[in-house]
């Protein structure tokens, strides 16, 4: 337990920012100050950047980017844009979006913001004991869900407690967080308060701010229990204090500056977007040397960041962590299959297959510079020996994961990979709907309702049945027949040639043939297809999966819900992306296009 256990009315801090974000009026700089409203008890609840008040209106579209070859003054065609934009398809038209002005950071961010706050190599792994996050949208950055609830606020007193005994507890760590000079003891603290304040709330402190915690690091050795000396007790308290300010733990839009009926952003507040949209994390110091020199207000000089954070190393966890909540992979963790009958699928697998999908994913977005349709039509995938062995191919020796070459008609793409069938199996037996679901819904952004209640399981398969006729049979009905007819079943049947531990069949194990063929309605026209092949290249190559796909990455970098529904501003984003994603083969081109939007870069007054 750390020494200070004092600093109640700091504690209250998510509390007030919650009551503020309902009424969106007046600054949050008082949140911190002591004395103000609230007990040091860590009773209550905090829902910061849920209320209905912190979001903007509707408004009309407004070009966003410039350039691109092309006639007009929005411009159309291929080609570099004036932006250096590299394959650039025109502006995307959009209004700034409808969002919360008080975003939470996710577990995940906290992690690596207080990793990369202390120059760490690797994360402390304190988040790893706080409440789960809701399950709640299909990407954990999203904002408006992502509140402070009391087991939360508890977890976050805890953990900042925990950082600021290691830092001084650290010499390394305390030399890296107070500066060596001014050498006197005042203007050492002084120092401290401002420049560690600023890296922990991403932006300079206010004179009031600093001033407030120059005051509580003064009386560190009067409110520890156990003094050490003025310097550490002052550092130790400082950041207990820092990390559970709402400045710390909430990245906030506050900017009041309008420009053509808009909210622009502040450079602070874009780099702190644009460095949890693609790091996860909190600025690095080119970022935050490009806010403080105004540089992030102009598109320009955010597509300049956001190209160079687009190269660094860590990006790849960025797109790792996409692909992953979007492909639903932590279902791979739950794969359980019969190891008398499947060997391989010892509980070691279960991450083999992550790994398998994530190493596809990196290669063809990183190593290849390619995107959306590579994802979805490659007929090769990166496995180990075990993972070789599932596919039917010999070993290799190291045994280590490696590019591996499939047949080109059995395999095409992230949906025809074993982790997925698997996943998304019983058994040895296809799992019809729930591959179908996935594919609706988060590969081509159908809309299907959720299932009435007390569903039943699906029958055994009677003699001279397959495992498609039993689904038909189950779903003709009404009310079923609405959803699964059109919708569901259709994806799931091309999958039969798949079995439910990803091998390759032409007949049930029965004997009977596999029938693959059907329909479905993509880009609005009913188009046939035979296989799991054929329906992942038609798939790669529609507006409507990319648009999707575009979607799903506006979803993820903005922290927000995507409206194409009710919302015609969204309509042309997602439109515009997904002609972006179709058109030019980098999926970094599609995200560098879509941080450089006025969605990501205003808000509505």
């Amino acid at each position: 337990m750390s020494s200070f256990r004092v600093l109640g009315v700091l504690h209250a801090a998510p509390v007030m920012l919650g009551l503020l974000a309902i009424s969106c009026s007046g600054q949050i700089g008082d949140v911190d100050k002591p004395g103000a409203t609230g007990s040091g008890s860590g009773t209550g609840s905090a829902t910061g950047g849920s209320g209905s008040s912190t979001t903007g209106g509707t408004g009309s579209s407004g070009s966003v980017t410039g350039g691109g070859t092309g006639s007009g003054a929005t411009g159309a065609g291929t080609g570099s844009s004036g932006t250096g934009m590299p394959g650039f398809m025109g502006p995307l038209l959009s209004r700034p979006g409808v969002s919360t002005r008080f975003a939470r950071m996710n577990h995940q961010q906290w992690e690596n913001a207080v990793k990369d706050l202390l120059r760490l190599s690797a994360p402390l792994g304190l988040s790893s004991s706080f409440i789960a996050e809701p399950l709640q949208s299909t990407f954990t950055t999203n904002g408006a869900i992502l509140n402070v609830q009391k087991d939360l606020w508890d977890d976050y007193q805890v953990a900042a407690e925990a950082v600021a005994k290691k830092v001084v507890t650290t010499p390394a760590l305390l030399s890296s967080v107070v500066p060596a000079m001014p050498a006197d003891a005042a203007g050492k603290a002084n120092a401290f308060v401002r420049n560690f304040g600023q890296r922990v709330f991403r932006r300079p402190l206010t004179e009031d701010e600093a001033t407030r915690y120059l005051a509580l690091f003064n009386k560190g050795t009067s409110l520890a229990q156990t003094p050490t000396n003025p310097t550490n007790d002052g550092v130790e308290i400082t950041i207990t204090a820092l990390l559970q300010s709402p400045h710390f733990l909430y990245r906030s839009e506050l900017s009041s500056a309008v420009v053509d009926g808009r909210i622009v952003l502040s450079d602070w507040e874009v780099a702190s977007k644009l460095s949890f949209s693609l790091l996860n994390s909190m600025p690095d110091d080119a970022l935050f040397t490009a806010a403080g020199a105004g540089q992030l207000h102009t598109r320009d000089g955010v597509i300049a960041q956001a190209t160079r954070l687009l190269a660094l190393p860590v990006v790849e966890n960025t797109v790792g962590d996409f692909h992953d909540q979007l492909f639903k992979m932590r279902e791979y963790a739950e794969i359980k299959k019969d190891t008398m009958q499947f060997p391989l699928f010892v509980a070691a697998a279960n991450a083999d297959l992550k790994t398998e999908a994530l190493q596809f994913i990196n290669n063809v977005v990183f190593d290849q510079n390619l995107g959306f349709k590579e994802l979805f039509s490659a007929p090769y995938t990166f496995a180990n020996n075990r993972v070789k062995q599932m596919y039917g191919k010999p070993t290799s020796n190291p045994d280590m994961f490696a590019r591996l070459e499939l047949d080109p008609a059995q395999r095409a793409g992230v949906l025809t990979q074993i982790g997925f069938l698997a996943a998304f199996g019983e058994q040895a037996m296809p799992n019809i709907i729930m591959r179908g679901v996935h594919i609706a819904k988060d590969v081509l952004c159908v809309d299907i309702p959720p299932p009435p209640d007390m569903v039943p399981p699906l029958p055994a398969i009677m003699p001279g049945q397959t495992n498609r006729q039993r689904v038909e049979t189950l779903t003709a009905g009404q009310p079923c027949s609405n959803c699964h007819g059109p919708f569901i079943n259709p994806l799931g049947f091309a999958f039969e040639n798949l079995s439910g531990v990803g091998a390759w069949r032409t007949t049930e194990p029965t004997g009977l043939a596999i029938n693959a063929k059907s329909e479905y309605s993509i880009d609005g026209q009913l188009v046939p297809f035979n296989g799991p092949v054929e329906l992942s290249k038609l798939i790669a190559g529609s507006q409507q999966a990319n648009a999707c796909y575009a979607k799903h990455w506006a979803e993820y970098l903005y922290g927000r819900p995507i409206d194409t529904v009710n919302d015609m501003a969204d309509q042309n984003l997602v439109t515009d992306a997904g002609m972006i994603s179709r058109n030019v083969p980098a999926a970094k081109d599609l995200i560098l296009n879509l941080v450089a939007t006025e969605s990501f870069l205003a808000r509505l007054p």
